[in-house]
């Protein structure tokens, strides 16, 4: 029976020879060793193959340097393994065992997945263990837990030598900001080995310590709170503790320097221990109980850099500080805060990840209401103004739309984008699809054909690694097939100009809504980014903000298209600039101020419109000549030329109607005051107020009495 036969002949065609292609991997732990050690170990596999009749190639020597065997992520391991995937060799030398891995769980794995997933034959040099004789798994689990407790060896000898040396009063580099470490001369004749060191003990560094007093002087005697420290120190470029990861303070750093005992003088050591993941390798950190850490407990009051009392003081603000927000915290200490629900954080905003400052180059973060540099914020970056939220995204809103659906320079650029983008897409995908599914028939044949040798009896020796080899380049080339089909399905189409402006009409709508796709439309319309510069305002306190950004013409093709923006060719359009200012209420003042002040309006009236007093008019006034670069006139000057001088009469003008009916009956100045009891002044000013008012020539006095 056929179909019996073609097993027995599948079967004897994968027991015979395939050329062995060997390989070694190498590794040491850390960088107290030599970079020989790789050579050493790479050397001794290669001897150990040579004589078994194999040949390493220096492209299938793979290495980690300064790796951790405890660790299943490296770079080097990764590379190797890749490697075999791809069928690249068959035969891997290792120096030890060990060199794999340092946990068992880790090893033995790896181990088994070469042998029976990818068919390598693992070759062990100094334990003597080859994976091709019979009984090396029991072998190799007995090396891979010794390996293993190799580690837990090591780091309890590790805890010892730091324990004796605490106790003996030496640094176990343990010392933080405001402290260092100097060499003892001598102590190295008492250490073993025969590169030994000397010992080191803590000493204060003095520049560091200034910095330490000064921070728990702003806490405890200024009142200033962690958020102001923050920011002063970074605007002063203050150092930071050696083993700071971050390039400028923030809160927790200057929480922990106001907590840590070490200031005062005492000095605890050993509260958290390093716990490691054995099937992973990450570490991390977990507390030991009191009654453990009371045997390390150190005194040092040579060390001391605060006082008690501002120590005590300072606990006691951190304490009713942490007890005000402790309702506000989960049992883990994070704060509780507004759900996701109902915060807005599930809805993706329009601007996030688009605002960068023009300043310093870092993002802007919001609180949801207002908008401000992060840099700003942590004292990094002078900026200090923020900007409502709903007011970057109305303006934004309302230019954009301007453009995109009003100004038809913008739109041509647009059409003749996508003209050429289809043109492209003509000259590029088609042709590439063709000649993919070309590549695929090819290699669909030469499977075929190895296929054909095996059912013939006539199989090459190298079946095996030349069968996975076609088989992975037919994968790559379908999956390359797909992505030009997936393209091909979103063909543009020979884009008309109606067809344009309804899809940026769809566009703008989708702006208009907080949203992923909103967000992903904006990044494609201004290129990725919106840079905010700070501006001053004349007569203001508080700055604004300008923003800068092109709209992309090629991003808004490709994102109209529905294709990848990673085509070259990319053009931008004119730059938008927004001036991000809400109305002022004093710009509203001077505005109306100056308008009635040309009408030739008098002051107290313009006061009476803007229901501000005189005082305050004169300012504004003042401010309005001030932008102009002038000075305001005089205002007696002015007042004498207007028609209302004042905002009720003056008596003379109240009694003038009195006065010139005596004056009519031809009384003389000095009966009419003393008939009206008013001052002759005041009569010789009502007479020629009431002639001034009807045009007519004001009397002289002289002439009056020789007539009368």
């Amino acid at each position: 029976m056929d179909w019996a036969k073609r097993p027995r002949g599948r079967k004897k065609q994968e027991s015979q020879d395939v050329p062995e292609v060997a390989a070694d991997y190498s590794r040491f732990s850390s960088n107290n060793q030599r970079d020989e050690s790789i050579d050493q170990q790479q050397q001794k596999c290669r001897e150990h193959a040579s004589r078994l009749g194999h040949t390493i190639l220096p492209a299938y020597e793979f290495e980690d340097r300064a790796v951790s065997g405890t660790k299943l992520e490296r770079e080097g391991l990764n590379e190797m393994l890749k490697a075999v995937e791809q069928g690249k060799f068959n035969v891997l030398y290792l120096y030890s065992l060990s060199r794999l891995a340092r946990e068992s769980v880790i090893t033995l794995p790896i181990l088994k997945k070469l042998v029976y997933v990818y068919g390598v034959r693992c070759i062990c040099v100094t334990e003597g263990i080859d994976t091709d004789t019979t009984g090396w798994e029991v072998i190799a689990a007995i090396f891979a837990l010794i390996h293993e407790q190799f580690i837990k060896d090591l780091s309890a000898a590790v805890i010892r030598g730091q324990e004796g040396a605490l106790l003996s009063g030496y640094s176990v580099g343990d010392w933080c900001f405001g402290y260092g470490s100097e060499p003892v001369p001598g102590s190295e004749q008492k250490r073993a080995g025969r590169n030994s060191k000397p010992r080191k003990i803590y000493v204060i560094n003095q520049e560091h310590a200034d910095w330490v007093s000064q921070i728990f002087t702003w806490y405890v005697d200024e009142g200033m709170s962690i958020g102001q420290i923050v920011k002063k120190l970074n605007q002063l470029k203050a150092p930071k503790d050696h083993r700071s990861s971050s390039k400028e303070w923030h809160h927790d750093l200057v929480v922990n320097l106001l907590s840590n005992p070490k200031y005062i003088g005492d000095w605890p050591w050993g509260e958290m221990q390093n716990v490691r993941d054995p099937e992973t390798g990450i570490v991390c950190q977990k507390p030991r109980s009191e009654e453990e850490c009371e045997q390390w407990n150190r005194e040092f009051p040579h060390l001391r850099i605060i006082d008690d009392n501002t120590f005590r003081r300072a606990q006691e603000n951190l304490d009713a500080n942490a007890q005000k927000w402790e309702k506000h915290r989960r049992a883990n200490g994070k704060f509780t805060g507004s759900s996701n629900n109902t915060n807005g954080r599930l809805k993706v905003k329009l601007l996030h990840g688009l605002l960068k400052c023009a300043q310093c180059g870092s993002p802007f973060h919001s609180d949801g209401k207002r908008a401000r540099c992060r840099g700003g914020k942590r004292g990094i970056c002078e900026s200090r103004t923020s900007v409502p939220v709903k007011l970057l995204e109305s303006m934004i809103l309302e230019r954009i739309g301007t453009v995109i659906l009003e100004d038809d320079q913008w739109f041509q650029c647009v059409f003749n984008d996508l003209l050429k983008l289809h043109r492209e897409y003509e000259n590029r995908v088609p042709a590439t699809i063709r000649e993919k599914e070309r590549e695929l028939h090819k290699v669909i044949q030469k499977i075929e054909r190895l296929v054909d040798l095996v059912e013939q009896g006539d199989a090459p020796e190298d079946l095996q690694r030349r069968l996975k080899s076609r088989e992975q380049e037919r994968t790559e080339i379908q999956y390359e097939l797909k992505q030009l089909r997936l393209e091909r399905s979103n063909e543009l189409g020979n884009p008309s100009e109606e067809w344009l402006r309804d899809r940026l009409k769809q566009l703008f709508d989708v702006l208009k809504e907080s949203s992923p796709a909103a967000n992903r439309a904006l990044s494609a319309l201004v290129g990725g980014e919106i840079t905010l510069e700070e501006d001053e305002i004349p007569l203001r306190k508080r700055d604004y903000f300008r923003d800068k950004f092109r709209l992309n013409v090629r991003g808004v093709s490709n994102f109209l298209a529905g294709i990848s923006a990673t085509v070259e060719g990319t053009g931008q359009g004119e730059e938008v600039v927004i001036d991000f200012l809400q109305p002022d209420k004093a710009d509203q003042q001077r505005e109306i101020a100056k308008r009635m002040y040309d009408a030739q309006e008098p002051e107290f009236k313009i006061a009476e419109a803007l229901g501000v007093s005189r005082s305050r008019v004169t300012k504004l006034l003042e401010e309005v000549f001030e932008l102009r670069g002038e000075k305001k006139p005089d205002g007696r000057s002015r007042r004498s030329k207007l028609a209302v001088k004042h905002k009720e009469p003056p008596p003379f003008q109240a009694i003038s109607g009195d006065v010139m009916k005596l004056f009519r009956d031809k009384k003389k100045y000095g009966e009419i005051a003393a008939a009206l009891n008013i001052d002759r002044n005041t009569v010789t000013s009502s007479v020629k107020y009431w002639h001034e008012q009807r045009g007519l020539p004001i009397p002289d006095g002289r002439t009056r009495r020789k007539l009368l």
